[in-house]
């Protein structure tokens, strides 16, 4: 992740609330465009740009009831830390160590009546 790119990313308003609403929730664009009232056009360019950034990362994909693959989207980091010194910006990012796959089997073994449907 470039310095320069991960703050262009967290200045824009649109990123910012996606990045704080799948820091809470694995969200689709569908959701997050209806959530946080904002163009799914414009929700899907910052999935794009957040995703190759690394700031945010696919966890999973549901065929919907009329057959359209919904991918849902999770904040890949915990913490940023933006820092000046001697007139040069810098980001450290801390990312999550999640591995969502072994999350969801344990909770399929944890619950076995109770389908992922987070």
């Amino acid at each position: 992740m470039d310095n320069e790119e991960i703050i262009e990313l967290l200045a824009n308003q649109h990123s910012r609330a996606i990045i704080s609403l799948t820091s809470i929730k694995e969200c689709s664009a569908i959701q997050l465009s209806q959530e946080l009232g904002i163009p799914l056009a414009t929700v899907y360019r910052n999935l794009k740009l957040l995703e190759a950034a690394g700031i945010i990362q696919h966890v999973k994909t549901i065929i919907n009831l009329q057959g359209n693959e919904e991918r849902f989207f999770r904040c890949a980091i915990r913490e940023a830390t933006i820092r000046i010194n001697n007139g040069v910006l810098s980001v450290d990012v801390t990312k999550e160590e999640r591995n969502y796959k072994i999350i969801r089997l344990w909770k399929r073994l944890a619950h076995p009546k109770i389908k992922d449907f987070e």
